[in-house]
């Protein structure tokens, strides 16, 4: 059987095709600690180099090229390093054997298990740090009672997972038993769930933390626009107020100038909101983004309530929705007020153009009129030109005929004259009118 050979590939096809494979689940198994990390402000390359160095300590030597992911193992802790469109994502297992969830004294973590020197010196900022705690569940699929130590009752949020394979639980809070950095808890009980499912669990629930706190980086923005926002909207009715308050002809002098003051703050204010749109346009809708993405894996853990507690999709519901609501908001007021005044602009150039074709057609009329009285005068001159033409052909004519008379004493020069000057200012206005039409022509 021969080579099968085909046209020459796509710059992009192995890079499309190895998307579908990149950022796969790190294998965990109960009982373990998971802790994530989502650093931003940091090149791939950097976080990636800080990797680097660390598997060098271990007798790990990685590959120069940056990769869209890696996994380490370093025996103690396994870390799997991801770079995404804006952040660098960094998780570390460690196994915890023979640990029992009623046996903790203190929630545990991965950090832990890294150098404490290596971690404070991460480049990048820290916008989500996760502890999740990873145990084989109870019995009693209702008991909560080991999990409630762990966070605060009025904001736990928990529910059964995967047609009852797992539950899970969080309450959302940042906090440190230790005074060092802050990290929001999560219990994973494993009841029935295969590795590869643990592994999907615990990729959707570090995804549905560092998501929601990526989205939320467009709230701030938010409520810095939506102040700003109501000032150019109030400025905007005081403009199209006064638009409207424009009376009497459109070419008074007076209301030119108010036409030309208020199309003047029409521009400031379409300038303001044209900056406004380019600071935030692209963190809200990399928000809107982030926040349909937190939704849809919180829809993935097809999650059943446990009691009378609240689900994670019905906390987040509650508590983040109004919050991105905002951000879509702001973004939406942006676009009606461009909309806005771009309408408000139009009726100011219609006003303006108006007066201009109104000041242009008494220009043309004034220029008509002109026109009209340089051709009277032009008449008049012509007139006066053939006379002046006919008075001295005349005079010609008389000078001519004058020595006749000594051959002729009976012929009467004046006659003679008298009788050429009609022929002669006939000649004289033909001659002036083709030359006219040669003009004209």
């Amino acid at each position: 059987m021969s080579a099968i050979r085909l046209p020459g590939d796509h710059p992009a096809r192995t890079l499309l095709a190895n998307e579908v494979h990149a950022r796969p689940p790190a294998p965990v198994s109960a009982p373990a600690a998971v802790s994530g990390l989502a650093l931003l402000g940091a090149s791939p390359g950097e976080s990636y180099a800080h990797l680097r160095a660390l598997a060098a300590t271990a007798g790990q030597d990685l590959p120069e090229t940056v990769p869209t992911h890696i996994v380490v193992d370093l025996g103690e802790v396994r870390i799997s390093w991801a770079r995404h469109g804006e952040f660098v994502r960094f998780t570390f297992i460690h196994p915890l054997p023979g640990a029992t969830i009623e046996g903790l004294s203190v929630f545990p973590t991965a950090f832990d298990a890294l150098p404490a020197d290596w971690l404070a010196s991460l480049p990048g900022e820290t916008i989500a740090a996760i502890d999740i705690a990873l145990f084989p569940d109870c019995a009693d699929p209702l008991a909560i009672g080991p999990v409630t130590p762990w966070f605060d009752g009025s904001a736990l949020a928990g529910a059964v997972i995967l047609d009852g394979a797992g539950r899970i639980f969080t309450d959302f809070l940042p906090r440190s038993d230790d005074g060092g950095a802050r990290r929001t808890r999560w219990i994973v009980l494993d009841t029935a769930m295969g590795p590869a499912q643990v592994a999907r669990v615990i990729q959707r629930v570090l995804e549905i933390e560092i998501y929601r706190m990526v989205a939320l980086l467009a709230l701030p923005l938010a409520r810095t626009a939506l102040p700003a926002l109501e000032q150019i909207e109030r400025r905007l009715a005081e403009i199209t107020a006064a638009t409207a308050a424009l009376h009497g002809e459109v070419d008074n002098v007076q209301s030119q100038r108010e036409e030309r003051r208020l199309l003047d703050e029409l521009t400031r204010v379409a300038a303001e909101v044209e900056n406004s749109v380019a600071e935030t346009a692209f963190r809200f809708s990399a928000g809107q983004a982030y926040w349909k993405l937190v939704r849809s894996r919180v829809a993935e853990l097809r999650e059943q309530r446990i009691g009378g507690m609240r689900t994670i999709g019905g906390f987040l519901g509650r508590r983040l929705a109004p919050a991105m609501n905002s951000a879509a908001a702001a973004a939406q007021r942006q676009e009606e007020l461009s909309a806005r005044i771009e309408r408000a602009s139009t009726l100011l150039r219609t006003r303006v153009d108006i007066a201009l074709e109104e000041q242009n057609q008494k220009l043309l009329a004034a220029m008509d009129r002109r026109s009209q009285t340089s051709l009277r005068i032009q008449q008049a001159v012509e007139g006066l030109s053939v006379a002046a033409i006919t008075y001295y052909a005349a005079s010609l004519v008389s000078y001519f005929v004058k020595p006749f008379k000594h051959v002729w004493p009976s012929l009467n020069t004046d006659w003679v004259v008298a009788g050429a000057i009609p022929v002669l200012a006939f000649a004289s206005w033909r001659v002036l009118e083709k030359m006219r039409a040669g003009f004209h022509e």
